[in-house]
């Protein structure tokens, strides 16, 4: 059964379930269409020229994480197959499985400000939040929506903006959350696990406590 209230996610949650290819429990998990910000996913990047895609800066982070493995596919094959299930995203928002959020103007002005170094401590942060975790705390906190991140920083943003039950998920969370409503066993919660910490995942080795 799919999360009732919207969820808002970021690029770390959306980037390795399509690298595992679990695109489709993700949605399960969080309902369809999954949402994202423009930070994290821009579809109109998909025309621009491929002199304006080295500039990877100035790219959505779905699109970076794409370019990262176009570069990287060239001399090995295993990432060939890693760069065509993170071009699924493309075909998923054509589909309508995947949605682009607008930010209002509120919601603008508080993804800058969680992005400025003279504001982050207010938000009890060291560092400022980069864009696609700022905009979903944004989106997160105004709407009244789940956000979807394994960020820490994000979360303590969005802990010191609405208080310590705010609603939110990260990638173990989904994973048990995947075995107890019975759309997946424990063992394939684990070998999901392992797989995302194989292809750089941060997380502790134990899936289950």
């Amino acid at each position: 059964m799919s999360s009732e209230q919207p969820s808002i996610l970021d690029t770390v949650v959306l980037l390795y379930f399509l690298l595992v290819g679990q695109e489709a429990l993700l949605t399960r998990l969080l309902g369809e269409p999954l949402r994202v910000p423009l930070a994290v996913y821009d579809p109109e990047e998909r025309s621009l020229p491929p002199e304006a895609l080295r500039h990877s800066d100035l790219l959505s982070e779905m699109r970076q994480a794409i370019r990262h493995y176009e570069v990287a596919a060239r001399a090995d094959p295993e990432s060939s197959e890693l760069l065509a299930r993170l071009r699924l995203v493309d075909s998923m928002h054509e589909q309508g499985k995947l949605e682009v959020v607008d930010l209002s103007a509120d919601e603008r002005i508080l993804a800058a400000r969680l992005q400025s170094r003279r504001e982050a401590a207010d938000f009890g942060l060291r560092v400022p939040l980069g864009p696609g975790e700022a905009a979903c705390v944004a989106v997160a906190f105004a709407r009244g929506w789940t956000v979807a991140t394994d960020d820490n920083a994000a979360l303590t943003a969005l802990r010191t903006l609405s208080g310590p039950d705010y609603p939110y998920e990260r990638i173990r969370k989904l994973l048990v959350r995947a075995v107890d409503e019975g759309l997946i066993t424990r063992a394939e919660a684990r070998e999901i696990h392992d797989q995302m910490r194989r292809l750089g995942f941060w997380d502790s080795t134990h899936l289950f406590a």
